[in-house]
């Protein structure tokens, strides 16, 4: 009967060895470095990138609360990337009122005038696609936000640099989707097979963004 446990024993540390030896394989997640530029090769900020498993399941859907404040007359930030299912909350930081509103199929809503230091209660954002939130009362303030199903996403910074880390290997279809593209333009898309060995991928967009609306440009 000892013999038997010892046995036992030494099969089930070998399993043990055997399943920690393949378990950076299993759970080794690579990076994946982007740059976007316009049609003259300038660096292009607020580029969402988003990566979709192809073959692979998604990730269980994580809630997750975004914040899109009312500050110097814009709304901050101009860009926005969230999960299906986030929350997002809209203070207001100016000492003027302001009146968000969208009409965007994906996700209509209204929150009426509210002064500063106001927080609304949070805004679900449960079906995927682009919303643009408006201020009704001033009309050069405006945001996007694309509400994604997949988890893997990120933003261009202003030098247009962007990298998705914690990719586990596979193969992806990448999208890259700038404000300027609406919600009619199709977003850049390529498959790409993710691994150690990725090459930074390059997104040019055939178009020069156009300037956010400010202030003076409103009046």
């Amino acid at each position: 009967m000892k013999l038997f446990f010892l046995h036992a024993q030494r099969l089930l540390l070998t399993l043990a060895l055997a399943i920690a030896a393949q378990a950076p394989t299993l759970a080794h997640a690579a990076k994946l470095n982007f740059q976007a530029v316009d049609k003259n090769g300038n660096a292009m900020a607020d580029v969402v990138v988003y990566a979709t498993p192809i073959g692979m399941p998604l990730p269980a859907t994580e809630k997750t609360e975004a914040t899109i404040a009312q500050s110097d007359m814009q709304f901050s930030p101009y860009v926005t990337a969230i999960r299906t299912g986030s929350l997002v909350k809209f203070p207001n930081y100016d000492k003027m009122e302001h009146h968000v509103k969208s009409f965007s199929a994906i996700k209509e809503f209204e929150i009426k005038t509210y002064e500063r230091g106001v927080v609304p209660p949070p805004v679900i954002f449960d079906k995927p696609g682009i919303v643009i939130v408006y201020c009704l009362l001033h009309n050069w303030m405006r945001a996007y936000v694309l509400v994604l199903d997949t988890p893997y996403f990120v933003k261009t910074d202003q030098s247009g640099a962007a990298m998705l880390d914690k990719l586990p290997d596979g193969n992806y279809e990448i999208k890259a989707w700038h404000p300027n593209l609406g919600s009619i333009k199709p977003a850049l898309s390529q498959t790409v097979k993710v691994n150690d060995q990725s090459v930074p991928i390059k997104w040019q967009f055939d178009f020069v963004p156009v300037p956010r609306k400010s202030k003076s440009a409103g009046y």
